[in-house]
């Protein structure tokens, strides 16, 4: 039984700094993988986490990283055009 306390108190720590890192604004993927690690090695085992969950959040950070990639990019070519367009016309004007 105090194993169990203590697994469970292990695991609820876990899910606290999870959710503390998460809330900041970016994350690159060695913090999110080493986050997913300490959070599968300090789950409750008698309670384990399904693995859908697991897979379920690698794929939204995949998205995620994703999406931020190309709004980077998207950004980029933004600047680019606006660039040119100025330049175009400032050299009619």
């Amino acid at each position: 039984m105090t194993t169990t306390t203590s697994v469970s108190s292990s695991s609820s720590s876990a899910t606290t700094s999870t959710s503390s890192s998460s809330s900041s604004s970016t994350i690159d993927t060695s913090q999110f993988l080493q986050l997913l690690v300490e959070e599968i090695q300090n789950q409750n085992p008698l309670n384990p986490t399904d693995t859908t969950d697991f897979m379920n959040q690698m794929m939204s950070y995949a998205s995620y990283s994703q999406l931020s990639d190309m709004s980077s990019t998207l950004l980029s070519l933004q600047e680019s055009v606006d660039t040119i367009s100025s330049s175009l016309t400032t050299t009619s004007a």
